[in-house]
């Protein structure tokens, strides 16, 4: 891979890593966050996402499976898009934020899915 495309993946695993450590140490806003959207065993689910973030954002930091960090952490993005970042289900006040980072997150979920590809056609 070059090195365009090792920036990327670094970046990539970066977006879900540093988030899940800070997540990790101050967990009272996602879980609010969750709460907030109804999200179903919202407890044992923020601390899923948070181990998922961390380990696999820092696999795809380092290069390790980075196939499998990619289609997980883009697996975890979906999911937080439709549980969490449900814009047509949020109040008229909320609906333009949670669009926005709805969309964000599913542009990350296109990045995340060409790291994928990138690193299997390179095995």
């Amino acid at each position: 891979m070059g090195i365009i495309g090792v920036v990327g993946r670094v970046l990539l695993g970066l977006f879900f890593l540093l988030p899940g450590l800070m997540k990790a140490m101050d967990p009272a806003q996602g879980l609010e966050l969750m709460v907030a959207r109804d999200v179903p065993f919202h407890v044992p689910l923020f601390w899923a996402s948070v181990v998922i973030e961390v380990v696999f954002g820092a696999m795809l930091v380092f290069g390790l499976q980075a196939v499998i960090a990619a289609l997980v952490l883009a697996g975890l993005t979906l999911a937080i898009n439709i549980g969490v970042h449900n814009f047509w289900a949020v109040p008229e006040d909320l609906m333009r934020a949670e669009l926005q980072l709805f969309v964000k997150n599913t542009a990350v979920m296109g990045g995340l899915l060409v790291a994928a590809a990138w690193a299997y056609s390179k095995r």
